[in-house]
């Protein structure tokens, strides 16, 4: 596998389109300071995903696009396309020639493609991983990579190695395989928690639907035993009325038989009209409590047939969640089965991944296979939830409902009372009433715990809900916080490379100079040194002035940066031409190494970028 050519296309310093063919005997770019050499290794790390904009010589991405000259207008995209031959199937692609395209807009947004079709960034990774050409492969090495994978540990060297080998890939690939496991088995024991949970509550709500039906009929025997009641104290009384309209007959017949005991008969006729008449009131008091006593019964048995049709909803309610649960089961033996088989699969895939001769395509997908389902027993698992939470509310104004029936028995039980007084009601009947009656405030006191209970462990679960939603707002204003930290921390970055390009600190023949930017200056030394942290103070006061001084590549820059700097008055510099200086470090006694405080030689300790090494021998 070869690279066949190279585009570019607003690239660093290409601005037009530029194609440069790799073809055979091809070892090596040469060409002046400037020319762009740098920029072509940077294209092929930036194409095949580099996304460091350290590691392509700029400080933000949006740098590797074109950024104009005085005379031509800055682009608006980069694009680099990499066309490799693939005719002995290196890659894993059928195709015999495989071109890789990055493109970036300036608005930040990035595209990748793979033979002209769309792609992530992930893919091409995929496709060159254990081929070498990666960004961080052994076929891309920066300046001053060789020391350090020559004085690396044998554990650093050997990531190359395998990387060389092809094994690299199948590592990446069993660590995905056990994390997505390691989430799957974890997913799976949630499910198997929520089942036990949601088959408790199940069969408490059956319980609860079984005691509630048993209520309703003791409740309907109590009423009719009420009714027999008041009916049998309505022809008590009645025939109490009969009885004493028969009296006054007699009376009546006596007065006129008996006109001597006139008066008595008289008075004696008044106290029983009077005792008539209160019978008559009695009657006419028991008529008025029966008619409201059946207007009562008539309301409950409204009442009564609506609490059944709440009953049968609860009941088809509690069919189908036992239905839901039912396949959620069978859901749970499919997916114990595929967990099963996944074991088996993810031993055979680390047998494979040892040996290095296959892949692990058939596995990743039964994993993606497995988490498609978990996806989607958690919705339903989530959709259970809900409903056990509307069945909730169900059952509170099911306990209103009840809780004013409750009322309306207390008030019927006192009229009973009444009548028990008035009339002479069976000591039999009595007991009777009395036992059912307790044994239905038995069985309401148990439903009524149980409710509680329940009601107990819905708060206790919003209790959470709300604990997660305060530990979730704090999450978001510590998110917050870091937000503003980095935008802080990226203004003052902003602010010292705009510090930095004006070349501010410098003298003015130094800023001068340097805005022109001519051809074979490198640079000033100030800049080009890279000092150790701590050693900033000494290596200042050990090159004072030198610090100003301009690097360039020969003698003829030098004399034309001269020549301009005289023409415009802008001051004296002092140059040094690569080309001219000699250079040899001094040697350093033994004794002086020995001494205390001695940390090395400032040569030795700093260095110079740009392949100026030759100043720092000169200076230091």
């Amino acid at each position: 596998m070869v690279f066949k050519r190279i585009e570019l296309n607003g690239f660093k310093s290409f601005a037009d389109p530029v194609v440069i063919e790799f073809t055979d005997g091809i070892t090596c770019i040469v060409g002046p300071n400037g020319s762009g050499k740098s920029n072509i290794s940077d294209a092929i790390r930036w194409v095949l995903g580099e996304q460091s904009p350290k590691m392509l010589r700029g400080g933000k991405m949006e740098e590797v696009i074109f950024a104009g000259t005085q005379s031509r207008k800055p682009k608006g995209m980069a694009e680099v396309t990499i066309v490799l031959d693939n005719s002995q199937g290196v890659l894993p692609i059928g195709f015999s020639e495989v071109a890789i395209t990055r493109r970036m807009y300036r608005s930040g947004e990035s595209e990748y493609q793979i033979n002209r079709s769309p792609c992530r960034l992930k893919d091409i990774r995929e496709l060159i991983m254990d081929t070498g050409m990666g960004v961080e492969g052994y076929s891309i090495i920066g300046q001053g990579k060789i020391a350090d994978i020559v004085s690396n540990k044998m554990e650093s060297r050997r990531e190359i190695f395998e990387e060389a080998a092809g094994i690299v890939k199948y590592r990446s690939k069993k660590a995905e395989s056990e994390r997505k496991l390691e989430n799957a088995s974890g997913n799976l024991d949630r499910v198997n928690d929520i089942i036990g949970e949601i088959r408790g509550r199940i069969d408490g709500l059956a319980d609860d639907s079984r005691r509630a039906e048993e209520y309703l009929i003791l409740r309907d025997q109590y009423k009719e035993i009420e009714i027999n009641i008041t009916l049998k104290s309505i022809d008590s009384v009645s025939g109490k009325n009969e009885a004493i309209q028969q009296e006054l007959q007699e009376l009546n017949a006596a007065v006129a038989g008996q006109k001597s005991g006139r008066e008595l008969l008289e008075n004696n006729l008044r106290q029983k009209r009077k005792g008539a008449q209160e019978l008559e009131d009695q009657t006419e008091s028991l008529r008025e409590a029966l008619t409201a006593l059946s207007e009562e019964i008539h309301a409950m048995s409204n009442r009564k047939e609506l609490n059944r049709e709440r009953l049968a909803t609860l009941s088809r309610e509690l069919d189908r969640l036992d239905g839901e649960r039912r396949v959620l089961e069978e859901k749970l033996q499919r997916e114990e089965a595929n967990a099963r088989e996944l074991q088996s699969a993810r031993e055979d895939v680390d047998r494979e991944s040892q040996a290095c001769s296959v892949t692990l395509g058939e596995k990743e997908q039964i994993v993606r296979k497995i988490s498609a389902q978990l996806n989607v027993q958690e919705e339903a698992l989530q959709r259970q939830k809900d409903q056990l939470f509307e069945l909730a509310g169900k059952k509170a104004a099911g306990q209103s409902e009840i809780d004013s029936m409750l009322s309306l028995k207390g008030t019927l039980t006192k009229r009973a009372s009444q009548l028990e007084s008035e009339g002479s009601l069976s000591d039999e009947n009595d007991k009777a009433y009395a036992t059912e009656l307790e044994k239905a405030r038995n069985e309401w006191n148990e439903k009524t715990r149980k409710s509680h209970q329940l009601e107990s462990d819905i708060r206790s679960f919003l209790e959470d809900q709300k604990e997660l939603s305060a530990q979730e707002a704090k999450i978001g204003r510590e998110l917050n916080e870091r937000a503003l930290s980095v935008g802080r921390m990226n203004t003052r970055k902003k602010l010292l490379e705009e510090l930095e390009s004006a070349y501010e600190g410098y003298g003015g023949s130094v800023q001068f100079l340097m805005k022109r930017k001519l051809p074979g200056v490198i640079g000033v030394v100030g800049e080009l040194l890279q000092v150790p942290k701590g050693l900033e103070i000494a290596v200042e006061t050990a090159l004072g002035a030198s610090l100003q001084n301009i690097v360039c590549r020969d003698d003829a820059c030098a004399k034309e940066a001269i020549g301009l700097l005289k023409t415009n008055q802008a001051g004296r510099l002092t140059f040094l031409p690569l080309e001219s200086i000699r250079t040899g470090r001094p040697l350093i006694s033994d004794k002086l190494k020995s001494a205390k405080g001695f940390l090395g030689s400032a040569a030795d300790r700093v260095s110079c970028s740009n392949g100026a090494d030759k100043v720092l021998d000169y200076l230091l």
